[in-house]
């Protein structure tokens, strides 16, 4: 398994594994990194293509100001399937996403990198 460390974010950046990327991003803990549309919802759609990988956990950045918001379909399917969202502000995002990792969790992130 490849080890990912997402090393930080500002506006409109995040930076993962040593390499900035300026769009949002998907991030797996098998290191698999996922360029995201930037849109201000997180949808069933989106949300599906993580659960095929099985994670325990997906941790969702909200976006620098949080203006990101998780369709409620999204919610039903993490609860039916036994998997934790934790969604926060995408530098918080960030921090719990390396904390999950680092203890060797299945881990997901979807990161807004703007507001």
């Amino acid at each position: 398994m490849t080890e990912v460390k997402i090393n930080g974010t500002k506006f409109g950046e995040i930076t993962i594994n040593g390499k900035p990327y300026d769009s949002d991003m998907t991030v797996y803990w098998t290191g698999k990194v996922e360029y995201r549309s930037k849109e201000h919802v997180i949808e069933l759609g989106d949300f599906l293509k993580i659960v095929r990988l099985a994670p325990e956990v997906v941790i969702i950045g909200t976006g620098q100001e949080g203006i990101v918001r998780i369709a409620p379909e999204v919610l039903q399917v993490a609860e039916d399937k036994n998997i934790h969202i934790y969604a926060e502000k995408t530098p918080k995002a960030v921090e719990l996403f390396n904390a999950f990792a680092s203890q060797g969790r299945k881990v997901a992130g979807v990161f807004h990198v703007t507001c």
